[in-house]
């Protein structure tokens, strides 16, 4: 196994844990045949640098104005998102053949955030400078309730949420390896770090519910296991792994993640020695190679709480069924792609639909 695929299996997990609703995918990704947001059991080569810049974008159905409005008495906040996009700055360095210790950056963008809001009219009508009541769970404007000012519900739109998200240090031990078989079988632990942004204001000035910002605000550790079979030109990968969430900015709990993963991948082209087993190695020239990648990726979030309410238009189970593809060449460098469609939607309340993941990315190793 190169370096650049353990490196790229890890960043898109911690980049990316599948996405849920309108929350990207953990991502921790590498290069030879294997799975792109299931993680490799196969770690560095001791002395290997591996560095990847991962991107994710999941695309949603978005709910109507009318669809909006009909859920507006709901005492839960029901909002629509556009888009989610993480885009991320991976290393990884193999302390040992069988250690591995890794970092994950994001940058997150979350796009067209609507919803219904209460809004002050006036007496000749709607004030010209009204000041809607979100029902998000964001910090309300000064003077909290309107009194006895009449108000009508309209559709807001919120604004975008863009910043820096919050950092993962990781860890992957690899605790079995049977050569001759090519069957590896590694554990991960690590700590996502509260370095996000966490006070992006709405378009009309008040702070986004803590589930909106970029960041949590919270120190989350995380534990899962993760195996490789390799089959000549075919791999075998799975992988779990769950985080555990803490309280956060503004008295919030964003809930555990449960990630889980299977893959199958073939190489297509490029040479593969029979009885070779998935090797390490380092950096130098590489025939050009071509895999065919086939997941299954599943996410499990738990509900939001925030001010000690449980948000119940959040969380649930989501499964991707995604198709890929990992090109490598010359000096240790590989991109990868890869386009999913939910096989699996089991969310809570009313939430806007994932349509489309695309993951693409680009790794060099030394």
């Amino acid at each position: 196994m190169n370096p650049i695929r353990t490196l790229l299996n890890l960043a898109l997990l911690l980049s990316a844990t599948a996405v849920l609703a309108d929350h990207p995918t953990l991502s921790l990704e590498d290069g030879s045949p294997g799975p792109i947001t299931t993680i490799s059991a196969v770690t560095l080569s001791e002395g290997a640098l591996s560095v990847a810049q991962v991107n994710q974008f999941i695309f949603f159905d978005g709910l109507s104005d009318a669809e909006l409005l009909a859920y507006a008495d709901r005492p839960d906040h029901v909002h629509s998102t556009d888009r989610v996009i993480s885009s991320s700055l991976n290393a990884a360095y193999g302390m040992s053949d069988d250690f591995t210790l890794g970092f994950s950056l994001p940058f997150l963008w979350r796009t067209n955030l609507r919803e219904a809001v209460e809004e002050r009219v006036g007496v000749k009508g709607v004030q010209s400078n009204p000041a809607p009541t979100p029902k998000h769970g964001g910090i309300s404007h000064e003077g909290g309730g309107h009194g006895n000012t009449p108000t009508r519900t309209v559709v807001e739109n919120v604004g975008d949420s863009d910043g820096l998200g919050d950092a993962t240090m990781y860890g992957q031990y690899r605790f079995l390896h049977d050569e001759e078989a090519d069957l590896h079988v590694s554990a991960i632990t690590g700590m996502k770090m509260p370095t996000g942004d966490t006070n992006v204001r709405a378009n009309e000035g008040y702070l986004l519910a803590a589930h909106h910002q970029p960041g949590s605000g919270s120190w989350d550790p995380m534990l899962g296991l993760a195996l490789t079979q390799g089959m000549g030109r075919w791999s075998f990968d799975a992988s779990a792994l769950y985080i555990f969430a803490n309280d956060g900015v503004r008295d919030s709990n964003l809930g555990d993640v449960f990630n889980y993963n299977a893959a199958v991948s073939y190489r297509l082209l490029g040479a593969h020695e029979e009885g070779v087993a998935h090797q390490e190695g380092v950096a130098h020239e590489h025939p050009t190679t071509l895999d065919l990648i086939l997941e299954a990726n599943g996410d499990f979030r738990e509900e939001v709480v925030e001010n000690g309410l449980v948000d119940t238009n959040t969380g649930g189970n989501l499964v991707f069924l995604s198709g890929g593809t990992r090109l490598a060449w010359g000096h240790s460098w590989a991109a990868t792609l890869s386009v999913g469609a939910p096989v699996l939607e089991d969310l809570n309340g009313i939430q806007s639909e994932p349509v489309m993941r695309l993951l693409f990315g680009v790794s060099k190793a030394f």
